[in-house]
């Protein structure tokens, strides 16, 4: 009988392949790796790699993307929250690529910042910055350059760490979405810390860290429910046929490939897994986590056909799981 599997899925083992060999070769692409001499342009294992190179760094930037989209939903619902604007998964770069929007933020929790040194509620010294911005400012131009290094050294003087930051040509010209994501994720704790309303995925994480320093309470079994957090992680790790890897361990709490995460629903819709000091969506988790799937290459002895284990080449090993 065949089984039915997730398109977000499909491919998996080939982007697991890939993903070893990047790591084992140092990021390095096979074009790169001939560039370098590290193979020659007659090794046939990577020529094979070389033909589906891109069509698997295609897949990898829609998987992405796909990963992308469940906190530009939960950002933008945040920015238009509190700045009264029109944005959206779909247009998110679009709207923010001039700065204005970005500078308009750090303004609404500078403002806050220091309401809250007012009341009392915070009691340590604020940065002394003016945050300057051209409202008018077109995309892709150099005031909008300007507009988003003055949002980045407002972030800097508000105790932002340079690696949670991004260059300024990754907003305006949109060559690295993910590292801007990230960045505006960390704006919104800054803004949290002086009391303003976060976005869904903060208030989870400020849930975990309470449910971490609280005792536990007693385990009592949940009653069932229809479309429960655990039959959608059973569903998804079944469809990347990884589910034999999937152990729950608690209320939201799983062990996936011998580590320990905690998954939560975000707005219903979209299973994210904590990573780090960010989130990641489930099916990219698990595709980017599975570690039974790795190949081998190795050179050819053109003399005999044979595998020569003392090549000086770059060698990749794989164990598929059976079909």
């Amino acid at each position: 009988m065949n089984q039915l599997v997730d398109p977000r899925c499909r491919g998996q083992k080939f982007l697991a392949v890939a993903m070893a060999a990047n790591r084992e070769s140092g990021g390095m692409t096979p074009k790169m790796m001939k560039a370098s001499g590290l193979a020659s342009m007659d090794s046939n294992g990577f020529e094979e790699i070389e033909v589906e190179e891109d069509v698997m760094e295609q897949k990898l930037a829609e998987i992405q993307e796909q990963s992308l989209g469940p906190l530009k939903e939960d950002l933008a619902e945040w920015l238009g929250k509190h700045l009264g604007m029109e944005v959206n998964a779909d247009n998110f770069m679009d709207v923010l690529d001039n700065g204005v929007y970005l500078c308009q933020m750090a303004k609404v929790i500078q403002r806050k910042a220091h309401e809250s040194v007012m009341d009392g509620s915070y009691t340590e010294p604020l940065p002394n910055y003016k945050l300057r911005c051209k409202s008018n400012a077109p995309s892709g131009s150099w005031f909008a350059r300007d507009n988003t290094a003055n949002f980045l050294s407002w972030c800097k003087a508000f105790g932002m760490a340079d690696d949670q930051m991004f260059e300024t040509e990754y907003l305006v010209s949109h060559t690295a979405e993910k590292s801007v994501v990230l960045c505006l994720l960390e704006l919104a704790r800054i803004g949290y810390k002086f009391g303003l309303e976060p976005p869904s995925l903060i208030k989870m994480e400020k849930e975990m860290e309470r449910m971490e320093e609280e005792e536990p309470p007693p385990p009592r079994p949940p009653p069932p429910k229809p479309n429960s957090l655990d039959d959608e992680v059973k569903r998804i790790a079944f469809m990347c046929k990884c589910h034999d890897h999937v152990k729950k361990l608690g209320e939201g709490k799983y062990l996936i490939f011998g580590k320990v995460v905690q998954i939560r629903f975000l707005q219903n819709r979209h299973l994210m897994v904590r990573v780090g000091g960010g989130w990641d969506t489930l099916e990219h988790y698990l595709i980017h986590h599975n570690p039974v799937q790795v190949f081998e290459h190795r050179r050819p002895n053109t003399a005999n056909g044979s595998h020569d284990s003392t090549s000086k080449y770059l060698c990749f090993k794989s164990k598929y799981k059976s079909e």
